[in-house]
C-alpha cells in the first residue's frame, strides 16, 4: 500500500503524551494526554491513570474545549492525587481521593502556577501570584504605568506587576498561608524531609541588570531566609537529599555565561559548601532537542531515589537525549536507558521502576514502563493508527569536517519516492537559540516537506548544545560569524550530493534560525527560495524592543552594547546587507511576538520590497513566538501550508 504524505491538517488528529509520574509503588502511572479541539480552535489536556495495562481518565469532570489539566502528583502515601486544572477559569489545584471523589481545593484569584506535597501529605506548598493594588486611572483611560526594565515577556504580554509568592495550603482546614514577601518572583519549591526548610528559586536583587536566579532557603519556623548560591551563576531545580542536610541543584558558578553547561551541584545547608558532583561529565544536563509537536512539560532534571543511593537525570548527547544516573556513594555515572536516534523528553523513577517518554523521528512521544535494568514495555501508542499509512522519512546522519578541523553533525531526510539517479530539491532547516539542538525527534514540518517531494537537511552548527561547552560557546560574541560560516559550509557540501539539484535549494529557520536565514540570503546566492520565521533583522533596534534584547542578545553578542559597539552590532545585522538579497522570500511573523518583535519582520519586509525582491509576509494576529509549537491549531495549519506553498512555487 503506497504511503501518503503528511499534511498540515494532520495536527488535528495527533495525540500527545507528557508529564509521566510513577506511583510510589512504581506500578501505576499518571500522565497528561493532549489533543486539538478543532471546534474551539484550542487544545484539551486530561490526566490519565495507567495501571494493569489500561489507561483511564482520572478526573470525573467534562467540559468542551479549552480545558487543560496538568502537573499530576501523587501524595506521599500514594492515596491522593493533586493536579492543576483551568476547569473554572484560572488554574487551580484539584484533588482526587482514594474513593474517587474529585474536588477543587484552591480558589486563588490569579490561579496557581505549581505545587509540591508536604512530606506528611497534610498540605501543599503552592506557587501563585499575589494580587497587588493597581493604579486607579480616570474612567475611560487606557494607560499602563511602566517602571521596570523588564516589563513584558513573550507568551505573557505586558507584566502585571503581581509577584509569584510561596503559600502553604492546609488540606484539613483549607487555610492558605503566604510564606514569602516582596516584589520578587519565587518558583520551584522543595520542602526538606523534616518539613522545616523550604528551598526555592528566586532573583531577589533590586538591581535589574543582575538577572541570575539563586537558590534560597526559607526556615519555616522563624521566617528567616538565606541565599545559598550568592549570584555566582544561574541556578534551578533544587532537590533535597534524604539526610536533610544537603541540597542538589542544577546550575554553575560561572556568572553570566551564554552557552555554559549546567552542573549537578550539592550544597551543605549548614556550612554553605557548594561542590560539583560530576566535574568530568561532558554532556548537557536536560533535553535540548527541538520539535514542533511536543507539549511535554515533565521532568528531565535530577530525581533522587528514596534511599539516596542514585540520582537520575536526562542529558543531551549530540542530537539525542538519554537517561543517566549518578551513584552518590561511588561518584560513578552510567547511562541507564536510551540508545540510537531517540530523545527522552521526561521520566519518573520510583521503587526500582521507571517510566520514560520517548520521542523518535517517527513519533512525537510515547511512554515506556518497566523495572530499572529490565525490559521496558511500551504502554501508549497514541498516534499509531494515524501514522500507519504515512510516509515518514528516516533521517540519515551526515558529518561534515569544517576546513578548520571541527566536526559538524547533520541529518538528511530523503523525499517520498526517492529513486537513485534522479535529482530533488533540498531545503535546509536552521534551529533557533542559538543554544539549542536539532536531532532525533519527530518534526511535522520536515515530514510534510519530505512527503511532498523535498529533501530536508538539518544541522547543528557551532553554538548548538550537545557537543560540549566549548562548541556551544564558540559563537558567543560572534553571532553570524563562525556559526553562519558553519551553516553555509554544510549547505555547500550538501548541494554537491548526487541526488540534490543545487539550483533548487531552499532555506528556512525560526528565531535565531530566521536571523541566520536572513543573513545567508544576503551573503550567498546558493538558495533559490527562503522562508524566514519569527526572525531578527536589526540587532541594534532589537536590543531595545525584545523581552530579552537588553540581556540575552547583549550577552550573546559578548556583552557588546549599543553605545560602545554600534558598528559591530550593525555589522552583524542582516538589514545592512538587504541590497544583496535576490532570493524570493516569505516572512512569517506574529504580532504578539515579544522575543523577536514584529518590527524586526516589518523592517526586513519593507527593505526587500523597496529593493524589488520577491517578498510576501504572513502576519499572524494574536500569536506569539511559539506559533509553530503552541499557536492556535488553525494558525499552525495555515503556517505549514504557507511554507509548503512557497517552496512549491519556487523550487518545484
Amino acid at each position: 500500500m503506497p504511503r501518503q504524505p503528511f499534511v498540515a491538517a494532520d495536527i488535528l488528529q495527533m495525540r500527545f503524551v507528557g508529564q509521566p509520574v510513577l506511583h510510589p509503588s512504581g506500578k501505576e502511572v499518571l500522565f497528561v494526554q493532549t489533543h486539538v479541539d478543532e471546534k474551539e480552535n484550542s487544545y484539551t489536556a486530561t490526566i490519565q491513570h495507567w495501571r494493569s495495562g489500561k489507561a483511564t481518565r482520572l478526573s470525573n469532570g467534562s467540559k468542551a474545549g479549552k480545558v487543560r489539566e496538568s502537573s499530576p502528583t501523587w501524595s506521599p502515601n500514594g492515596l491522593l492525587v493533586a493536579y492543576l486544572s483551568n476547569f473554572t477559569g484560572k488554574n487551580q489545584v484539584w484533588l482526587k481521593t482514594a474513593a474517587g471523589d474529585v474536588g477543587r481545593v484552591t480558589s486563588l484569584p490569579l490561579g496557581v502556577t505549581s505545587f509540591v506535597w508536604a512530606p506528611d501529605g497534610a498540605g501543599l506548598y503552592l506557587v501563585a501570584k499575589e494580587e497587588k493594588p493597581q493604579p486607579e486611572w480616570r474612567p475611560g483611560a487606557t494607560v499602563r504605568r511602566i517602571t521596570k526594565l523588564r516589563y513584558k515577556a513573550n507568551g505573557t504580554g505586558y507584566l502585571d506587576g503581581n509577584p509569584a509568592q510561596l503559600w502553604y495550603l492546609d488540606l484539613a482546614t483549607q487555610n492558605i498561608t503566604k510564606l514569602t514577601e516582596g516584589d520578587y518572583d519565587c518558583s520551584q519549591p522543595a520542602i526538606s524531609p523534616c518539613g522545616r526548610y523550604l528551598a526555592f528559586v528566586s532573583n531577589r536583587e533590586d538591581d535589574e541588570l543582575k538577572t541570575l536566579n539563586d537558590i534560597w532557603l526559607l526556615d519555616l519556623t522563624n521566617g528567616e531566609m538565606k541565599n545559598l548560591t550568592q549570584g555566582k551563576g544561574n541556578s534551578s531545580n533544587p532537590q533535597w537529599l534524604p539526610d536533610g542536610q544537603h541540597l542538589l541543584y542544577v546550575g554553575h558558578q560561572k556568572g553570566i555565561y551564554p552557552g555554559g553547561y549546567p552542573e549537578l551541584r550539592r550544597i551543605d545547608v549548614s556550612t554553605g559548601e557548594n561542590i560539583n558532583l560530576m566535574p568530568d561529565f561532558p554532556h548537557y544536563i536536560g533535553n535540548t532537542v527541538s520539535a514542533d509537536t511536543r507539549v511535554d512539560r515533565g521532568s528531565t532534571g535530577p530525581q533522587i531515589t528514596a534511599d539516596g543511593r542514585y540520582i537520575y537525570f536526562v542529558a543531551t548527547v549530540g542530537g539525542s537525549s538519554y537517561l543517566f544516573r549518578l551513584d552518590y556513594e561511588s561518584g560513578e555515572v552510567e547511562q541507564v536507558w536510551g540508545q540510537g536516534q531517540m530523545c527522552i523528553t521526561s521520566y519518573s523513577v520510583q521503587a526500582d521502576h521507571l517510566v520514560v517518554n520517548v520521542a523518535t523521528p517517527e513519533t512525537p512521544g510515547d511512554l515506556w514502563w518497566g523495572p530499572i535494568g529490565g525490559e521496558l514495555h511500551q504502554i501508549t501508542a497514541l498516534n499509531q493508527e494515524l501514522f500507519a499509512d504515512k510516509y515518514i522519512g528516516w533521517p540519515e546522519v551526515i558529518h561534515f569536517t569544517h576546513p578548520d578541523g571541527t566536526l559538524l553533525e547533520g541529518w538528511l531526510i530523503k523525499p517520498i519516492g526517492f529513486t537513485e539517479g534522479k535529482t530533488y530539491p533540498l531545503i535546509m532547516e536552521i534551529h533557533g537559540g542559538p543554544h539549542a539542538t536539532f536531532g532525533n525527534a519527530f518534526f511535522h514540518e520536515w515530514q510534510i516537506l519530505a512527503g511532498h517531494g523535498f529533501g530536508v537537511l538539518y544541522t547543528n552548527p557551532r553554538g548548538s548544545l550537545g557537543y560540549g561547552e566549548e562548541f556551544a560557546r564558540a559563537c558567543v560574541g560572534d553571532w553570524c560569524g563562525i556559526d553562519a560560516d558553519d551553516l553555509q559550509f554544510m549547505a555547500e557540501q550538501a548541494a554537491q550530493l548526487p541526488w540534490v539539484d543545487e539550483k533548487r535549494f531552499g532555506v528556512t529557520g525560526g528565531s535565531q534560525g530566521g536571523y541566520f536565514t536572513n543573513w545567508l540570503i544576503s551573503h550567498t546566492d546558493l538558495f533559490a527560495a527562503a522562508v524566514t520565521q519569527r526572525s531578527m533583522s536589526n540587532l541594534y533596534s532589537k536590543y531595545g524592543v525584545a523581552d530579552n534584547g537588553w540581556r540575552g542578545d547583549r550577552y550573546g553578542m559578548g556583552g557588546r552594547d549599543l553605545w560602545d559597539s554600534e558598528d559591530f552590532i550593525m555589522e552583524r545585522s542582516p538589514i545592512r546587507y538587504a541590497p544583496n538579497v535576490k532570493t524570493p522570500t516569505l516572512i512569517i511573523h506574529s504580532d504578539e511576538d515579544y522575543r523577536c518583535p514584529l518590527e524586526q519582520a516589518e523592517q526586513w519586509y519593507v527593505a526587500l520590497k523597496r529593493l524589488g525582491v520577491t517578498v510576501e509576509m504572513l502576519l499572524f494576529h494574536g500569536e506569539n513566538h511559539e506559533l509553530s509549537r503552541g499557536g492556535r491549531p488553525a494558525n499552525r495549519i495555515v503556517r505549514l501550508e504557507g511554507i509548503l506553498d512557497w517552496f512549491q512555487r519556487y523550487l518545484q
